[in-house]
């Protein structure tokens, strides 16, 4: 009995000697703080997604954190969530954003994509979201290419993308303002078709770089 009282005690003292501090609240925010600052940097971190919220009218509203101006941050419509850098040659992503930049899974981005994207001719996104592509004056659609962009300042910008989707806003100094133009969208795999509005390009702190995207399914 005795030596099982020995063992006893010396369970108890490891455990207790085992046991660590908790983190205070101010520790905790200091290593997500970190987290992020890492993550940031990061292309395969999925953690770029902002929020995506379904609307009322079935449509969703997300917002991405395409802030960095080294990679595009991919997005799949029909699994609603963000895809890593590391699987942008498949097929399973359809719109990507680096900064005010745009792509498509198609053309110069990844020549086995089937995606592309072209200007609907209304700009009511009821409309664009429950009528044919061939309705709204798209039978064909625009892939991505090397491209110039008038760049922020007005520096020209060359980069890989799509040149018709990264004409969606009106530029004046310090801001960006989302044109009414509604974009339609071929999947990567050339199956579906998404209506996508840009409603903003900041954050809720006002930082640049976080478009806000308003999209459906067509039927």
């Amino acid at each position: 009995m005795r030596r099982i009282y020995i063992c006893l005690i010396a369970i108890g003292f490891f455990f207790c000697a085992r046991q660590e501090k908790a983190l205070t609240d101010q520790e905790i925010l200091v290593n997500q703080l970190i987290v992020n600052a890492i993550n940031a940097g990061n292309p395969n971190a999925l953690d770029k997604i902002v929020f995506s919220r379904l609307q009322a009218d079935g449509s969703y509203l997300t917002r991405i954190n395409a802030s960095n101006l080294d990679f595009y941050i991919y997005f799949y419509f029909e699994g609603n969530k963000q895809i890593p850098l590391s699987e942008k040659d498949k097929l399973t992503w359809d719109i990507a954003f680096n900064r005010y930049k745009v792509a498509t899974n198609s053309g110069e981005t990844n020549r086995s994509g089937l995606g592309g994207t072209c200007k609907s001719n209304t700009t009511d996104f009821a409309v664009a979201s429950s009528t044919s592509a061939a309705s709204q004056g798209c039978n064909s659609f625009t892939i991505d290419s090397a491209s110039t962009t008038q760049g922020i300042g007005g520096a020209g910008a060359v980069y890989v993308g799509n040149a018709l989707m990264t004409e969606w806003y009106n530029y004046t100094i310090g801001n960006l303002t989302p044109k009414s133009d509604i974009y339609l969208i071929r999947s990567g795999t050339g199956s579906s078709i998404y209506a996508v509005h840009i409603e903003n390009y900041y954050s809720d702190a006002g930082t640049s770089g976080y478009p806000t995207i308003r999209w459906k399914k067509l039927p």
